[in-house]
C-alpha cells in the first residue's frame, strides 16, 4: 500500500517529512490513514521506505501472520490455535488462546507480555537444521 505522511513520522529507521511517499503492509497503512498520519498516495514519486511484514510486525502491529505459532508442544498448557496478547486492566497483559481464554499463568506488562509471547513462539516451533 502506498502511502505519504500527513505529519512527521519515523518508519524504517528514519524520520519522514510530511508529503515523503513510503510502502506499508495493507494493516499497517489502514492504521496510520484512520489516525491521521498517512494518506494513500498515487503519485509517481519514489518511495523512500518499504515496510516489510517482518518490520510492522516488530513496530507492533499486529496480523494474522504474526500471532499465527505452531503449538504442538503447548498443548498441555492448553493452548490451541494462534496465541495472542489480551490487556487485563491496569496496564497488565496476559497471553491468550485462540478461545480468547488465558494460556499459562504470565500476568504482566506489555512489554513483557510480548517478550513472553515471542519465548512461546519460539518453543512451538520445530528446530531448523
Amino acid at each position: 500500500m502506498k502511502l505519504k505522511t500527513l505529519k512527521p513520522l519515523y518508519l524504517g529507521g528514519q524520520t519522514l517529512v510530511e508529503g515523503t511517499p513510503f510502502e506499508t503492509i495493507e494493516q499497517h497503512g489502514r492504521q496510520l490513514i484512520q489516525k491521521g498520519y498517512a494518506e494513500l498516495d498515487d503519485s509517481e514519486r519514489e518511495v523512500v521506505v518499504t515496510i516489510s511484514q517482518e518490520d510492522a510486525v516488530g513496530a507492533g502491529v499486529l496480523t494474522s501472520t504474526s500471532l499465527s505459532v505452531l503449538t504442538q508442544p503447548l498443548a498441555a498448557s492448553g493452548a490451541v490455535g494462534p496465541l495472542g496478547l489480551k490487556q487485563e486492566g491496569h496496564g497488565k497483559w496476559i497471553i491468550v488462546g485462540e478461545d480468547d481464554k488465558q494460556v499459562g499463568d504470565f500476568l504482566g506488562n506489555k512489554a513483557d507480555a510480548q517478550k513472553e509471547l515471542d519465548r512461546l513462539a519460539a518453543e512451538a516451533k520445530p528446530a531448523q537444521e
